[in-house]
């Protein structure tokens, strides 16, 4: 059954999805609960030869709220090739702006995360290189450093080498 509203005058129309038999209501046959996946098919591929961007906005509302209503039958026909590329078509901007928004969160999350690690190996870094001095100076045996580092002897002088050169 779908029920439309029209909120500015109040007005409600009720109809079966099943007693649209006429290819002029394929955007009503796909709002009801009970979409044939053929009503979903012959709407998704009506809607996505819209061209006029008002045409293609009215034909994703429909979309919207058809897929909400019949999820399953969606799923049955999203994996067949042609409606998955008509679906994309239809749904292209949407797909994109999504797209745009994972990416501008993964790469904030990403310097982050790159910044966060940068510190902490600078601060890694610092420390090592004031034992180094210590050792440099001789006011710390090479082995208390290399052990303070949490390196063993031999990664503690390569260290040392790196740092002189």
């Amino acid at each position: 059954m779908i029920v439309l509203q029209n909120i500015h005058s109040s007005v409600i129309l009720t109809l079966k999805g099943t007693e649209l038999n006429s290819k002029n209501h394929e955007s009503l046959k796909a709002l009801s609960k009970s979409a044939q996946t053929d009503d979903i098919q012959r709407f998704t591929e009506l809607a996505s030869a819209f061209t006029e961007p008002g045409d293609k906005e009215k034909a994703d509302a429909v979309l919207q709220v058809s897929v909400a209503a019949n999820r399953k039958n969606y799923d049955k026909v999203r994996r067949t090739s042609d409606m998955c590329e008509a679906l994309r078509e239809l749904m292209k901007e949407e797909i994109e702006e999504e797209l745009k928004k994972s990416r501008d969160k993964a790469i904030q999350e990403g310097l982050a995360q790159g910044l966060e690690q940068g510190i902490e190996q600078g601060i890694e870094q610092g420390r090592i290189n004031q034992l180094i001095d210590l050792v440099m100076q001789n006011l710390l045996p090479i082995e208390t450093a290399a052990q303070c580092a949490k390196m063993t002897l031999d990664e503690f002088k390569v260290a040392m080498e790196k740092k002189e050169n």
